[in-house]
């Protein structure tokens, strides 16, 4: 089963629950298995905390982002868009540190990342692929 999940809102830290359960859903919907769900939620989660720490709010406020969640053949992508067109900036942040690790724990997590620059901001994309299904005895 392949499937789509698009949306754009305007970040703010209450609703990040809302979006996590939001891609839950759909994570669960498309039978995607427990350990690979947890890892696409953590970097969801942590692509729009950066949106939040890292983004200047428009003049009404708003931190407006977008989503891409698709289910593909041999994993689940996620494409995180926001309007800000500078690139992460990867630091060498100490392990107890509260800020600073996201690009580690993205590189960590994520079989394959890219960021691309675009006309409106950035896009930061990532790949998890799921385990290949095992057969019954």
């Amino acid at each position: 089963m392949d499937g789509q999940l698009d949306m754009s809102f305007n970040v703010r830290a209450e609703d990040l629950g809302t979006v996590r359960d939001i891609v839950a859903v759909h994570l669960r919907w498309w039978r995607i298995d427990a350990g690979t769900a947890f890892r696409m939620l953590t970097v969801v989660n942590e692509l729009l905390t950066n949106v939040l720490q890292h983004t200047t709010a428009d003049a009404g406020g708003c931190r407006m982002a977008g989503l891409l969640l698709q289910k593909v053949p041999d994993g689940v992508t996620a494409v995180v868009r926001d309007q800000d067109p500078r690139p992460p900036v990867h630091a060498s942040a100490d392990l107890l540190a509260e800020e600073g690790r996201g690009l580690m724990l993205l590189r960590a997590l994520a079989d394959d990342t890219s960021v691309s620059v675009t006309p409106v901001g950035k896009d930061v994309w990532v790949f998890m692929g799921t385990p290949e299904p095992t057969e019954p005895f």
